[in-house]
């Protein structure tokens, strides 16, 4: 079984990336039943974008999703979602 720790290491990765395409090193994975569905990083600087936090760059990238989905999931995130990004995980 996963960990935690294993997947916030994974979140680290999309920081990471986020740092090397020259972003703001924050980044999500949005986790369903033990496995990650979706992955996503800041990407404001590189999109010149106001929205795309990595939270909702994880909910994006997981596509439509209906709402028994969404209750299985948990958001694994390297900074504590602001509150745009708190009100789209909510």
């Amino acid at each position: 079984m996963k960990t935690d720790d294993y997947f916030m290491a994974e979140a680290l990765k999309e920081a990471e990336k986020s740092l090397t395409e020259g972003g703001i090193p924050i980044g999500a994975v949005l986790v369903r039943n033990g496995e990650i569905i979706s992955r996503g990083h800041n990407r404001l600087i590189q999109n010149d974008s106001v929205v795309l936090h990595a939270e909702m760059d994880a909910i994006e990238n997981a596509g439509r999703l209906n709402y028994e989905d969404y209750i299985e999931c948990t958001l694994y995130t390297t900074l504590s979602p602001c509150p745009m990004c708190s009100g789209a995980v909510i």
